[in-house]
């Protein structure tokens, strides 16, 4: 092994040396894929059989989509916001059809195994409007703060999402009961003045047809109990539908939190679309299963201190009921501009490849994420952490007690063999505990002979020469005083 550059930046030891071992876990193996894949049942360009065969051309073995839910704004104005507006829908999965999407999806897997296709949307639940409406100022902010809502089944997993333009449900209806009953009422009392005579009659037919549409335009069984005009909501209505999909048996990511599209405003025709970039979302919501760590914009969140770290502690202090992983979100519309369906992928470290078996790698953060450089990928073949006394080990999303000294493990290699220079940054609790630049294959053996105590966490980034990126996730290590 050529090892350029070693430095040791906490107070443990570190001692590298080779060691022979091909396997990342026991009884797993890796199965590239990649999560977020538009098709042309919202904005890609292709279709999800045309899909299969280039992932199956690019030895993919998962391709998990995630067409948009539902592609609708509208502008209403006061006070009967919901009957005179403005609408503009574009296709969706919802206005498709959830049943006829989910079906060409199991279609697709019963007549092919060579990759496994697995179920989601891409959802925007919550915007909101500023400005004017009637000159060039009206600006939606927020619509492209998403999520990714993996592995729901049912069409009406999707038909209920509690979003904004939704069908009709019962879910609100006690929040938002209270205010139709005052319509009704008034109401009752327009149609008591009908049955006077002279201007009464006349009022009672005027307040009747103003109660009646004010009835229709605060009906309590909307889709969702907020709206786009009444300004920021914070984090409450993604909130809502993380914890509905997770209700549901889904899986939720926060998709591209530090994305540049629409950061200094998109303009649609006479609207401007502006979502700023939203990592304290991470750090503010709860329940979620993970966030995209790698996608195709510069990312801050996962950076070693930042907002992944700080959530990964607070699990680790008890502040949290449960850790988040992390992915790479393709967001992948059509081969162009030098991105392939394969340049951004998750590998997932499973028993074998059904449905069950990926949603289970993904729900216990057994994955790592991968950018591709032009031509090679980094290959993630160990990492683990062991106790050095009794030799027990845990990998990617687990966790181990020790009373001993821990040794992180690992090796790097390319997938097609070749020797490339790779920086390795190895987390501790935070920091970045361990820097190191060497050539592929690479392995490490590091002693952790700090003296800490509690509950803390390691995990690796690697970035390649070549302009590769590999992010692991992290395993968790306990250790009692004594």
């Amino acid at each position: 092994m050529q090892l350029s550059k070693i430095t040791n930046i906490a107070a443990g030891l570190l001692a590298i040396f080779l060691f022979g071992t091909t396997a990342i876990a026991r009884d797993y193996y890796q199965l590239p894929g990649v999560v977020h894949v538009h098709t042309t049942y919202s904005s890609g360009r292709y279709s999800i059989k045309e899909l299969v065969a280039k992932a199956d051309e690019k030895k993919l073995g998962v391709l998990i989509l995630t067409d948009h839910d539902r592609v609708a704004m509208e502008y209403g104005l006061f006070p009967l916001r919901y009957l005179i507006k403005k609408r503009e829908e574009k296709n969706s999965v919802l206005r498709v059809g959830p049943d006829i999407y989910l079906s060409e999806i199991k279609r697709l897997n019963t007549q092919q195994d060579a990759v496994l296709v697995i179920p989601g949307v891409q959802s925007s639940p919550f915007y909101y409007w500023r400005g004017n409406p009637f000159g060039q100022g009206l600006t939606a902010y927020d619509y492209r703060k998403e999520l990714l809502l993996i592995g729901l089944t049912a069409p009406d997993d999707y038909y209920n999402l509690p979003q904004l333009h939704g069908g009709f449900s019962t879910r609100y209806m006690r929040d938002l009961l209270p205010r139709f009953l005052i319509f009704f009422a008034v109401f009752l009392l327009s149609v008591y003045l009908l049955f006077q005579k002279g201007k009464f009659r006349i009022g009672g037919l005027v307040v009747a047809l103003l109660s009646i549409g004010l009835m229709i335009n605060h009906h309590p069984f909307k889709s969702s109990r907020f709206d786009p005009y009444h300004g920021d909501q914070g984090t409450a209505p993604f909130q809502e539908v993380i914890n509905y999909a997770k209700s549901r048996g889904g899986l939720v990511f926060w998709a591209h939190p530090e994305s540049n599209y629409s950061k200094n405003g998109v303009r649609m025709g006479p609207i401007k679309m502006v979502t700023e970039h939203y990592p304290d979302e991470l750090i503010d919501s709860n329940n979620y299963t993970g966030f995209a760590a790698i996608y195709g914009d510069s990312s801050s969140a996962a950076s070693a201190g930042m907002h992944w770290d700080q959530i990964l502690m607070d699990y680790c202090r008890g502040r949290r009921d449960q850790p988040v992983w992390a992915i790479a979100g393709s967001d992948f519309h059509e081969e162009q501009n030098g991105v392939e369906l394969d340049t951004l992928q998750t590998i997932f470290l499973v028993n074998d490849k059904r449905s069950q078996d990926v949603l289970q790698a993904l729900e216990r953060g057994r994955i790592y994420a991968v950018q591709k450089s032009k031509d090679s990928r980094l290959s993630l073949d160990q990492f683990n952490v062991k106790e050095k006394s009794s030799g027990k080990a845990a990998d990617m999303g687990e966790e181990i007690n020790v009373t001993g000294t821990p040794i992180v493990e690992g090796r790097i290699s390319v997938l097609d063999g070749s020797r490339q220079d790779v920086t390795v940054s190895i987390v501790r609790d935070g920091k970045q505990t361990w820097a190191f630049e060497g050539q592929t294959p690479l392995d490490f053996h590091l002693v952790d002979q700090d003296g800490w105590t509690g509950k803390t966490f390691y995990r690796l980034d690697v970035k390649s020469k070549t302009g590769g990126y590999l992010l692991s996730n992290p395993i968790f290590v306990t250790r009692k005083n004594g």
